[in-house]
């Protein structure tokens, strides 16, 4: 392997448009984007328009991938005439001399229906799919993995909306009873080697203030479903975490037609745990062996299939993963059949964390409307698949080695100093190559 000096890393880097870079990665993978933007269903007044819908959602996306927190901090960052041409040449405006101010974008995302980005989000990821080049990641060569998962985003010691939902607690030093107000989302994440990427979002909601019982995280799940469905007719083979082993998502599942592989923790069917005990006490001959399974265990006139598999953890010590599956495992699926249901981590790791804390500040709320809340966050997840497929597929940045902020922060200063050519534009069209390894 050749190894690239400190100066020729620098010399490479002055010649690199890291904005431009991104821009044929959008375009290799979802080249109608733009036109999608552009051809929303515009909830505004026609006659009061001055900005279309392409350029007013491209900024959020530029907002997220620069790791901007707040929409002031965008308007001021983006506030220069190289970042307006940039913009201006990329969405093919001929007159482009101001990008949208914060709140005339705040102001459209309050009335556009959260639909029309999913409908784009789901466009992204069926062209992906058609890339021959993710096949190999399918679960047996056939299956693809999509970790569903929970999340909180936002909180408030006041009511936000209707839709809140309410946690009640007592101050343990004070004795005084507070009422927390919440915002949550349940998402589905495919599952692609390292990169998790969103493809579909149920908000954990209360239809109104007054309900008698509050939405939760398994009532979304079968809203979630059915939006999967919908959208993806033979997509998913579902992992989660010990919530979703239950009868009625067993029979979701079944229904669709889709595979399962959740956690299973002890408790929560007890005589499905206590089946396999017995039978791995008997069977388990070879008690060095770290993996155990036992195939068609009767519960409710169905049969399902338990894994355990028992590892040495760095920094945990020994730590022991059961998982109940429809899968059949065998001696030779065993071991990877593990890894699919550890992949389920991912969500919290690559998925949340990096939400939250890395990139995107998804729990922060970036308009207090709750529909533009939730336009917000799926703009996050659109900017999300861009910039995964970006940092993993684009060899520029695999021979830098930067963390998520370095690329950050020299996309931002691309967009604000290094403007794009028409020789650039043209460019964009040609077919590049892309890797994953």
């Amino acid at each position: 392997m050749n190894v690239v000096s400190r100066k020729e890393k620098r010399e490479h880097e002055k010649d690199t448009n890291y904005f431009f870079e991104l821009m044929k990665i959008k375009n290799h993978f979802m080249k109608d984007l733009d036109v999608r933007f552009k051809n929303v269903k515009d909830p505004r007044h026609q006659s009061y328009i001055t900005y279309d819908c392409d350029i007013l959602l491209f900024m959020i996306i530029l907002k997220n991938v620069c790791n901007l927190k707040s929409m002031r901090s965008m308007t001021n960052h983006f506030n220069k005439e190289e970042c307006i041409d940039n913009v201006g040449k990329i969405l093919g405006l001929e007159t482009l001399e101001e990008l949208p101010h914060y709140d005339t974008i705040n102001d459209f995302l309050s009335e556009l229906d959260p639909k029309e980005l999913e409908d784009i989000r789901t466009y992204i990821i069926k062209e992906l799919l058609k890339k021959s080049c993710f096949d190999r990641y399918r679960i047996n060569g056939k299956y693809w993995g999509v970790i569903v998962d929970g999340t909180g985003l936002f909180s408030f010691d006041h009511k936000h909306c209707d839709h809140c939902l309410r946690r009640e607690y007592t101050d343990k030093e004070t004795g005084e009873k507070k009422t927390v107000y919440m915002h949550h989302v349940l998402e589905a994440k495919l599952v692609i080697g390292d990169m998790v990427l969103s493809i579909a979002s149920e908000f954990i909601e209360n239809e109104s203030e007054d309900v008698s019982k509050q939405d939760c995280e398994l009532k979304a799940f079968y809203r979630l479903a059915e939006k999967l469905k919908d959208s993806y007719k033979r997509l998913p083979s579902v992992l989660g975490d010990s919530l979703y082993a239950c009868e009625g998502v067993f029979n979701q599942c079944n229904e669709f037609k889709w595979k399962y592989m959740f956690r299973f923790k002890e408790g929560r069917i007890k005589s499905i745990s206590k089946e396999f005990q017995k039978i791995k006490e008997l069977e388990q001959d070879d008690t060095s062996s770290d993996i155990f399974w036992v195939n068609e265990i009767s519960y409710n006139q169905r049969k399902v299939n338990v894994l355990e598999c028992t590892m040495e953890e760095t920094e945990k010590g020994v730590m022991k993963f059961t998982f109940i599956t429809d899968f059949n495992i065998t001696k030779r699926n065993a071991k990877n059949l593990v890894g699919v249901g550890r992949s389920r981590w991912k969500i919290e790791n690559q998925g949340f964390n990096r939400q939250k804390n890395i990139r995107y500040h998804i729990e922060h709320a970036s308009s207090h409307n709750y529909v533009a809340m939730k336009n917000h966050y799926l703009l996050a997840q659109i900017a999300d698949i861009l910039m995964l497929l970006y940092e993993k597929g684009c060899r520029m940045l695999k021979s830098f080695q930067k963390t998520a902020k370095e690329i950050s922060s020299n996309l931002l200063e691309a967009i604000r100093t290094r403007r794009i050519t028409d020789e650039d534009i043209t460019t964009l069209v040609k077919p590049i190559q892309v890797r994953f390894t």
